[in-house]
């Protein structure tokens, strides 16, 4: 140790080499990218990749928040597409990023493998887009898109309860967890169309106590927007049971269909 100016050195250069060994020996890899994780980059994805993340943006039609192309030249605010749900019953609805990017690796991670460490950041990407998407004033209650409880006793948990509490504890808007349920157990809706999906939903949601939700403003958040059918179903049963005062939708990811 003599030959270093003093031991904060020697103690720094005995840290970068213990860390260069461990990464050596356990070279766990990004899960986005596959590159080597660094230990400083947190779990399963890699800062560098966290920083490639591309929040969707104008132009979007103003209703369901499908992007319009950007190589066209089109007015700042599209007001409806037909990619909206018919008769959409939200008033609006935004996602942060598109599903096939580095925040669907994560919230696969989140959803199918049990790493629940990944709704910190899932959730903080929510919060950072929030004020450029919503007013965060305009809220009286959080509702989450329940699972079926025989899904939920599968996973453990919900995931998008967990990406909510972060989102609710730093936005101070309360969030309910149990006042939208889903009634009826159904398969994985991936690579259904909008018709079939909107069939598989229809009636499939109620609210425990339709009372608290009279007159509410409410923010309905999910994982995924794909045709909107959730998102639509889960609205209805707030707006016309639950007498809500309207319904905006925030969800972490969209699947992109650019027209």
């Amino acid at each position: 140790m003599a030959r270093y100016k003093n031991p904060t050195e020697f103690f720094l250069i005995v840290n970068a080499v213990l860390k260069s060994l461990i990464i050596f020996l356990y070279p766990t890899q990004c899960r986005y990218c596959e590159e080597n994780l660094d230990p400083a980059d947190g779990h399963y994805i890699c800062k560098s990749c966290w920083q490639t993340v591309e929040f969707i943006a104008r132009p979007y039609c103003e209703t369901c928040g499908c992007p319009r192309s950007q190589t066209i030249a089109l007015p700042d605010k599209i007001a409806s597409c037909n990619k909206c749900p018919d008769s959409a019953r939200f008033r609006k609805a935004r996602s942060v990023a598109g599903y096939d990017s580095v925040v669907g690796a994560g919230l696969r991670l989140l959803k199918y493998s049990g790493k629940t460490v990944m709704a910190k950041p899932l959730a903080d990407l929510m919060i950072k887009a929030m004020p450029m998407l919503f007013g965060m004033e305009d809220y009286d209650y959080i509702v989450p898109v329940p699972l079926h409880k025989k899904r939920r006793r599968e996973r453990g948990y919900n995931q998008v309860e967990l990406i909510g509490r972060r989102l609710s504890s730093t936005t101070n808007i309360p969030m309910k967890t149990r006042s939208l349920i889903k009634t009826v157990h159904t398969p994985p809706q991936v690579g259904l169309s909008y018709e079939k999906r909107q069939r598989d939903v229809k009636g499939h949601f109620d609210l425990s106590d339709p009372l608290e939700h009279a007159g509410k403003r409410i923010l309905l958040i999910d994982d995924v927007l794909t045709t909107g059918a959730t998102a639509n179903e889960s609205a209805r049963v707030l707006l016309q049971k639950g007498k809500a005062k309207y319904v905006d939708v925030f969800t972490l990811l969209r699947v992109l269909q650019k027209l």
